[in-house]
């Protein structure tokens, strides 16, 4: 997916009109939008919703949906679940028209093993349903949500809540797992997604969707070698952050000694007995997928962050490589560097999502 130019379709053969709720800068849409340019489809994004103000910002330059809802979801779709739609959701409807896909990845702190106060049971796990309450009222072909693998994990049992309520609407549905370095992904990214099609007899066996494609997995260099020679220092998108001295020391380390996990000496006091952070301060492989990219790649000190080649760690257009975002997506007009790397590295990788996606279409249309 490295291009320079989007590609769209000169006859499409039908056109979807989709939705992407929590859509952040639009991993999902992406991957949307290259399955439907794999089976000659037109997509047309009706709807986005994002409280963060950059990912409106982002969503929009890329994306230009007919809508973008910046307000919480459940402002607008606020009914309970097997009720008659409330006044605002009746507005929601008449205002979006159809819709065909809905896809979006609720808010995941809640799930996520990186959050010790509230895991499992977390109020936004509910925001879940929301999406559920969405595709009642609106009724759409296709459905993909996505989340940490631990979503199933949670006290509220979203997921098989979920996953009754869409049969009970008539939707042949599936979940599980997908393991990013086994279908193209150059990293080793995990996410669990819940996915349905309006047809109740359709095959959703979730192994079609989970089931490795590449005979060896795609590495760092298979993402950004192509880069290395790229200017540095020309605004943030292509320059890496500064650290501090001692991360700078610790990187230089690493690659003085050629080493990739730091010895604990090097570390901070805290790291230099037993620990369970092996990988933090850590240097990437270069002929290996990288680790899961995370908010926090711009800094050595929060995982495997390093540049594999250089005593620094990834610039923010070498970290969307790794999440498989062309080149012609357009980051630079995020002019903070805490809001780019927050929307990198909460995406989805367009590719992961192009490969679920790509397989829905073609079992709802019988393609």
């Amino acid at each position: 997916m490295v291009r320079k130019t989007k590609t769209t379709v000169k006859k499409p053969i039908r056109t979807l009109r989709g939705c992407d709720l929590f859509s952040g800068c639009g991993g999902i849409t992406l991957g949307l939008h290259e399955a439907c340019l794999a089976h000659k489809m037109k997509l047309e994004m009706v709807m986005a919703c994002d409280l963060f103000p950059a990912a409106k910002t982002s969503y929009d330059d890329n994306f230009k949906p007919k809508y973008f809802l910046e307000n919480p979801i459940e402002n607008y779709v606020d009914g309970e679940l097997g009720e008659e739609p409330t006044e605002k959701e009746i507005d929601l409807i008449e205002m979006l028209g159809e819709i065909n896909v809905v896809v979006g990845g609720p808010p995941c702190q809640g799930n996520s093993n990186l959050n010790n106060h509230t895991r499992r049971d977390d109020p936004r796990n509910e925001l879940y349903m929301r999406m559920i309450r969405f595709v009642e009222l609106f009724n759409p072909n296709i459905v993909l949500i996505e989340n940490v693998r631990d979503v199933v994990k949670n006290t509220q049992q979203v997921v098989p809540r979920a996953i009754e309520i869409l049969r009970d609407l008539g939707y042949s549905v599936s979940n599980g797992v997908v393991k990013g370095h086994l279908i193209g992904i150059p990293q080793t990214r995990t996410r669990h997604f819940t996915v349905a099609v309006l047809d109740p007899l359709a095959d959703m066996e979730f192994e079609q969707f989970s089931k490795q494609t590449v005979g060896i997995p795609r590495t760092v260099a298979w993402a950004i070698d192509d880069l290395q020679e790229e200017i540095i220092g020309d605004g943030i998108f292509y320059n890496p952050p500064n650290p501090n001295p001692i991360n700078q020391q610790r990187m230089n380390y690493l690659h003085d000694h050629d080493l990739h996990e730091l010895p604990n000496k090097e570390r901070p006091p805290c790291q230099q007995g037993d620990h369970t952070y092996p990988t933090v301060y850590g240097r990437m492989y270069w002929d290996r997928p990288a680790p899961t990219l995370t908010t926090g790649f711009g800094c050595n000190g929060r995982g495997r962050f390093t540049h594999p080649l250089k005593p620094r760690v990834l610039t923010p257009h070498e970290a969307v490589r790794i999440q498989t975002f062309p080149d012609f997506f357009n980051f630079k007009m995020i002019t903070k560097r805490t809001e780019m790397h927050y929307l990198i590295g909460n995406a989805v990788p367009p590719l992961m999502a192009k490969h679920l996606l790509e397989k829905l279409i073609e079992i709802q249309y019988k393609l």
